[in-house]
This record gives C-alpha cells, structure tokens and sequence, in this order.
C-alpha cells in the first residue's frame, strides 16, 4: 500500500518550526500563531525605550526575590505546536523554569507582556485570545503613545483586567508582591 506523499510547506498550516526557516530580514518581525504567518516592522524608539525600562526594574526585583527569570523580546515563545510568538517581555517563575529551553520558552509562561507599536491590534486582539486560550496567566499591554498599562489576569479561560494605569501613576503587580513600578520610569 503506497503512502501519501507529505504536503507540501505552501499547503499546510504554518507551525512554529517554521519561523526558523524564514528568511531574516532586519526590517521585520515574524511570529506563527494558530498556524498563521504575522510580520512586523520592527519597532519604534518609544516602544524600545518601555521594554528596556521594563526589563531592568523586573530583572533588579528578581535579583532580590529569586522567584523566576524574565526574559528580552523576541524570545520564541511556544504556546502549542501552530504558535511561536516572540513577546517583548516573559516571565517564568522558578516552579516553570523547566519549560525553558535553549531555543525558546515551551508551553505558556507566567507572565507575557506587549508594548504596543505598529500593530496594537494584534496585541489587543489576536494576542490577548491567543494568550487566554494557552493559559498564560499574566498579559500586560503597555501603550507608548497613550502613556498606560493595562494588565489582566487569567480567570478560567478568559483574561479579567485587574489593573488600568496611565500617566504617572505607580503600578502594583499582584505577580510581584512588593513591587512598585512608577509608570513616569517606563515612559523616560
């Protein structure tokens, strides 16, 4: 009995395997989710300078507080075999660091995080089920331009938001108890 012949990579949904044979291009980000291909243009100075922002004061708290490992953008991040996303920021805490790699994260993370630039609606929409339906229990989408930080929690299979702050307010993630981040730091 004579087997099907594979189909063809133009035939099948994306996984993200295929990420790694994109072609690199400095000008564009790629990301597979549910087996559908999404680019990016690379982003902005102001998204840069909150995601950078943002590392430092979560790597000083966990210089502290050995509770996990927060990892930069673009780390590939593998919610399930169609989906490899490369967030702006990851947390796994320490009772998850088995799910790190070294080619990337697998399974869902503790905490994912998205500044918003080119593309918000991708994070706001297609992001936000995505990272619902995955389990990921912690999405923080942080606004540039609109200068807030909306973060959500996971309450069953759907993200409950558990905090708006904006401006120059001072943010208090449950995740990391003691912490205090001046939203006036993120935005320089």
């Amino acid at each position: 009995m004579a087997t099907a012949a594979p189909r063809p990579w133009y035939e099948r949904p994306l996984t993200h395997r295929d990420i790694d044979d994109l072609p690199e291009d400095e000008h564009v980000r790629y990301e597979v989710i549910d087996g559908e291909l999404y680019m990016a243009p690379f982003p902005f100075i102001p998204h840069q300078q909150v995601a950078t922002a943002l590392v430092a004061i979560l790597w000083a708290y966990l210089k502290q507080h050995s509770v996990g490992r927060v990892f930069l953008s673009n780390t590939k991040v593998v919610l399930d075999e169609p989906t490899g996303v490369g967030p702006d920021l990851v947390y796994v805490a320490r009772d998850h660091l088995g799910m790190v790699r070294e080619d990337g994260i697998y399974g869902a993370p503790d905490l994912m995080v998205e500044v918003t630039s080119s593309k918000p609606n991708l994070d706001r929409v297609v992001k936000y089920r995505k990272y619902a339906s995955a389990g990921v229990r912690s999405y923080w989408i942080i606004d540039p331009a609109a200068r807030t930080l909306d973060a959500f929690e996971l309450r069953g299979e759907r993200y409950e938001l558990v905090t708006e702050a904006k401006g120059d307010e001072t943010f208090e993630p449950g995740l990391f108890p003691g912490l205090a981040i001046p939203l006036a730091d993120l935005w320089g």
